[in-house]
């Protein structure tokens, strides 16, 4: 059975919904229970502190890369994303994957949303929230010492991200020469459930994707011995270089249990997007109560949250009510220039 949608658009400009007084925004968060929707659940606690009318409302979505598609269909309101899915997520793309899917994840092919041609971006940046790390992780009892090594391991993907499989995928192929091999024995889970899986040796080594410190993995290694790896610089550099949304990061020896020595790693930018037709006033006031609206920080850290939130990686420039909110800051960002005008309707059309 065919079933149409037709959503018609106010000209010009996007508002969110109205619920008793408040104006809800939809922000695409990824899976269910994904840090995402832990971020969302924090923003909406800062909001009603600081007295906002403005509201979150999570909408669950594939991974960044479905999150940036219905962004750009003005179908969501907002979208936390990882950065790095921006230069693919408006691309064709098969919808093949060889990696086993575990727990919540699921294998459900989704369709990508355009035919191939070149597509307007109708999004823009709101903020760099925050940083997430590579964390490769392995038992003590390891035979794996380096990167080089684990070409014929199984893997699992500690994420809730699904779109960290083309991060990996670029760490195994600059790293291994039997990378094929790697991807044949891939599976995703969450961090706790890929922790667990090395663990029962049920997977050789994990590849974690979360913050730092990660709660789960710091939970886990007080109770279970384990390494962690090292990439090597020169192959860090080459993947920095490939893509504008990575960066070096240093894990130091003492951030969990026996790890021993600075693990060298790769650091992905979590970004707040915003379609080009949310107001500007609203974006602002995200940013200013909800954002950077934790009253706890002092002046010193206040200072460092927001010089991180205005500067991305990636060249997608700044929602206009964005690049007024830190222009007042005493901080420079790209505003994006909205070129066109928005058509006002769009179909949708699925089949069950």
């Amino acid at each position: 059975m065919k079933k149409i949608l037709t959503l018609l658009l106010c000209a010009g400009i996007l508002a969110g919904c109205s619920d008793e007084g408040k104006n809800v925004l939809r922000v695409g968060v990824g899976a269910p229970g994904s840090s995402y929707e832990a971020y969302v659940a924090k923003l909406n606690e800062q909001l009603e502190s600081n007295q906002s009318t403005i509201r979150l409302k999570p909408v669950y979505t594939k991974n960044s890369g479905a999150s940036v598609r219905l962004l750009n269909y003005v179908l969501l309101d907002l979208s936390l994303v990882e950065g790095t899915a921006l230069d693919s997520a408006l691309k064709v793309e098969t919808e093949e994957s060889s990696a086993e899917t575990i727990g919540r994840f699921t294998d459900k092919n989704y369709n990508v949303l355009n035919d191939g041609d070149e597509i307007k971006e109708n999004f823009a940046t709101v903020a760099d929230v925050y940083d997430k790390t590579l964390h490769i992780v392995i038992m003590d009892d390891s035979l794996i010492d380096e990167v080089t090594d684990i070409y014929s391991s199984h893997l699992v993907i500690g994420s809730d991200d699904t779109y960290s499989k083309v991060i990996c995928e670029q760490v195994l192929r600059s790293n291994t020469v039997k990378n094929d091999d790697v991807k044949l024995n891939t599976a995703f889970a969450s961090v706790e459930d890929a922790l667990n899986r090395i663990k029962e040796k049920k997977a050789d080594i994990a590849f974690i994707f979360d913050r730092v410190p990660s709660d789960t993995l710091l939970k886990f290694s007080k109770e279970n011995k384990v390494r962690m790896l090292s990439l090597p610089r020169d192959k860090i550099h080459d993947l920095v270089a490939s893509d504008s949304c990575y960066s070096q990061r240093e894990i130091s020896a003492d951030t969990y249990p026996d790890i021993g020595i600075d693990i060298r790693t790769l650091d992905m930018e979590v970004l707040m997007m915003a379609s080009i037709y949310l107001d500007d006033k609203t974006v602002s006031e995200l940013l200013e109560k909800g954002i950077m609206g934790d009253k706890t920080l002092s002046q010193e850290e206040y200072k460092k949250q927001i010089l991180h939130a205005g500067k991305t990686l990636h060249n997608v420039g700044f929602h206009e009510g964005a690049h007024e909110f830190f222009k007042e800051k005493g901080i420079n960002v790209k505003a994006t220039e909205v070129v066109e005008s928005i058509i006002k309707m769009n179909l949708i059309a699925g089949q069950d």
